[in-house]
């Protein structure tokens, strides 16, 4: 017979009693399982839909896609100033003469396709000429005027002077690469060093000529969101006439502005914001929402992405310690792969994507090339990347990485990829003009901006 009040089964077995830790732990182990599930299944998806990104890029990513960004910019802030750390003083193991790389891939016929006399050298205060054409003559012909072809271009900037105590050879010289247009180069680089301190690694510079050419961007098949009408991917039909291409901004989410495209406002346009213009004729403008650029007619494409970095021909990084302002990723004097955008006072477009720079040596890199106002484009290691091109004989893209530490193949932007580019394409339809009174030499029909 059992005392009344002990807890007994029907063998007579004692229950054991379960008190309320049991119960908390049984919630926090559904919880936990719960948690798993949904990390799993959320980076499964961000993994299968990597496109050959690095383990610390998709990690990077899933973690912004499910909120948790702030944590990335501290992890990242980390990586740079304790892992990924530049080194101090020594010289370039990367040549600041781009001749070869340039010319790689070519044979005699490639390069007699497009052949032409060197441009003539310019202080930049008058347009350059090509030579005279060297038109038959008949026996003892009657003196007659020369005729130059003139192709409205734009000169290159000045040299960049060098911080380093030592400038390597063709350091800061602007260099014609890629494929001519009518003889003329449209694209020009250079490679010098941000300051006088990291003297290893060069910011590699893009010059592009917007009298040559055209405009277009390209949105990746994820970012920014909105309209895809190319998948992602510059139409094959333009492969011939691309000279070179680069990343755009930050993930929409990041970039603190808006973004138009082709009659749909995706975001919100925000008044203040550095942006990227792109008009329906292929023509671009790069400045401060409201006030050098709005919306317009004729307005194609707005890319915003924070404030300008360089105004009115001056940086506005003001120390080494407010990075932040122009990428959460890296603040205070952290060194990482940074981009921009910038517009001199020709319109010309100046492009700068390298390893190492810290957001005032950016500044400084565009200023010295001319450049009135920059926007901050994308950055880190993976989508930092611009490049340019020259071409096969029978139009085939050969394509040149700006700087050679850039991860993956070059042609990224000519096949489908996540995140939007900018791209710069020959302009067919541009006159040619003659100074002798003739009439202009016949152009091939301009290729329809899509």
């Amino acid at each position: 017979m059992t005392k009344a009040g002990n807890d007994t089964n029907e063998g007579g077995r004692h229950r054991a009693r379960r008190g309320p830790w049991w119960f908390t732990w049984r919630i926090a182990l559904g919880l936990l399982v719960v948690v798993v599930a949904w990390g799993s299944l959320t980076f499964y998806r961000t993994w299968s839909n990597s496109d050959g990104e690095p383990t610390k890029v998709i990690i990077a990513t899933w973690m912004r896609d499910n909120h948790m960004a702030p944590l990335v910019a501290q992890l990242e802030d980390f990586y740079y100033q304790h892992i990924d750390t530049p080194e101090v003083g020594g010289e370039p193991t990367v040549s600041a003469d781009l001749t070869s790389e340039d010319t790689a891939g070519l044979d005699a016929e490639d390069l007699q396709a497009e052949a032409a006399p060197p441009p003539p050298v310019s202080d930049g205060s008058e347009p350059l000429l090509l030579t005279p054409i060297d038109r038959p003559r008949a026996p003892n012909p009657e003196p007659t005027t020369a005729t130059l072809i003139l192709r409205p271009h734009l000169s290159p900037p000045a040299s960049i002077p060098s911080p380093a105590k030592k400038p390597e050879a063709k350091e800061g010289v602007w260099q014609p690469v890629g494929s001519r247009v009518d003889g003329v180069p449209a694209v020009y680089v250079t490679r010098v060093r941000a300051d006088d301190l990291h003297t290893s690694y060069y910011a590699s510079a893009m010059w592009i000529d917007t009298e040559l050419t055209k405009a277009m961007f390209v949105p990746g098949y994820e970012e920014p969101g909105g309209p895809n009408p190319y998948d992602g991917a510059l139409p094959r039909k333009f492969w011939s006439d691309v000279v070179a291409n680069f990343n755009g901004g930050f993930r929409l989410d990041d970039s603190q502005g808006g973004y138009y495209f082709k009659g749909e406002t995706v975001r919100p346009l925000v008044n203040g914001k550095a942006s990227a213009v792109i008009y329906k004729d292929g023509s671009i403008k790069i400045g401060k929402w409201g006030r050098e650029v709005d919306m317009t007619a004729d307005v194609a494409v707005v890319r915003q992405n924070l404030d300008l970095i360089v105004d009115k021909g001056k940086s506005k990084v003001t120390s080494g310690t407010d990075n932040v302002v122009w990428g959460a990723t890296t603040d205070k004097e952290s060194l990482a792969w940074r981009s921009a955008i910038g517009q001199r006072a020709d319109g010309s477009i100046v492009y700068v994507g390298s390893p190492y720079l810290s957001a005032e040596g950016l500044g400084n890199v565009l200023v010295g090339a001319g450049v009135q106002r920059a926007m901050v484009l994308d950055m880190n290691d993976w989508w930092t990347a611009g490049f340019y091109f020259r071409h096969k004989k029978n139009g085939t893209p050969l394509c040149r990485k700006l700087d050679p530490a850039i991860q993956e193949g070059c042609d990224r932007y000519l096949n489908r990829y996540k995140r939007d580019s900018f791209q710069f394409l020959i302009d067919r339809g541009a006159s040619v003009r003659t100074t002798a009174g003739e009439e202009p030499l016949p152009q091939p029909s301009s290729s329809s901006m899509p």
